[in-house]
């Protein structure tokens, strides 16, 4: 129910698709878990989504690429490799366009920017931008798939990030440093955009805690007429 008393649905007409980008290790899982909480307690109309879907058809051969089957960073052609998670997202891309009719606000942990960032570390700096834009007419022009309306940047600097996945086991991308910082001054590049809001996560040195960074979601989200 909204402050006045009137359900959701009667507040929003369209639904909104929300995206929470981010370096490995930045937190999107756990601040994702938070919001989804968070609706679920106040009855407001949500799906989400976390990208890439490993147990779908496209994201098992992502798994592959991620394995190094295919190769390692440097030698997996960052098109070929952008178009597994293009059509991860065009084969959810249906059912998301049906959520944002019925109302819902579309919860996606990474979307296309992961794509950009994490391919155009690869192609060094005077190609990123032919890149990017290549990528971005692949997947909303030629796939058609909705646009974002509000991407938030979890923004933890690889460094710290590293230190938070040293006991995980790391694919390709995440065992690659320089790698990871090129995909970090990406995303933070991409930040800038219009309808980007960042959001540092980290203070003094140290990760903030989750519920303070969800704070944060949750008033950005309240300034944008998204709750």
């Amino acid at each position: 129910m909204s402050k006045k008393g009137k359900s959701y649905f009667t507040k929003v007409s369209k639904g909104k698709l929300v995206v929470f980008e981010g370096i490995d290790g930045s937190g999107k899982t756990t601040i994702c878990r938070l919001l989804i909480n968070y609706l679920k307690k106040r009855k407001i109309p949500f799906s989400h989504y976390s990208f890439p879907r490993y147990d779908k058809p496209w994201g098992k051969l992502i798994r592959r690429y991620l394995d190094g089957e295919f190769g390692s960073v440097g030698e997996v052609d960052p098109y070929l490799a952008s178009v597994l998670y293009a059509g991860d997202r065009l084969t959810a891309a249906v059912k998301i366009n049906q959520d944002l009719k019925a109302g819902k606000i579309v919860i996606c942990d990474r979307y296309t920017a992961s794509n950009i960032a994490h391919q155009a570390a690869k192609v060094g700096s005077h190609r990123g931008k032919t890149f990017t834009e290549w990528v971005e007419r692949f997947e909303y022009e030629n796939n058609k798939i909705p646009r974002e309306d509000l991407v938030l940047l979890l923004s933890v600097p690889p460094v710290i990030s590293q230190k938070l996945m040293a006991k995980k086991k790391r694919d390709i991308h995440e065992r690659n440093k320089k790698y990871l910082e090129n995909v970090w001054q990406i995303f933070e590049d991409l930040a800038g955009k219009k309808n980007w809001r960042k959001i540092n996560c980290v203070k003094n040195g140290k990760l903030r805690k989750p519920e303070e960074i969800h704070k944060e979601v949750l008033e950005i989200l309240e300034n944008r007429s998204i709750l």
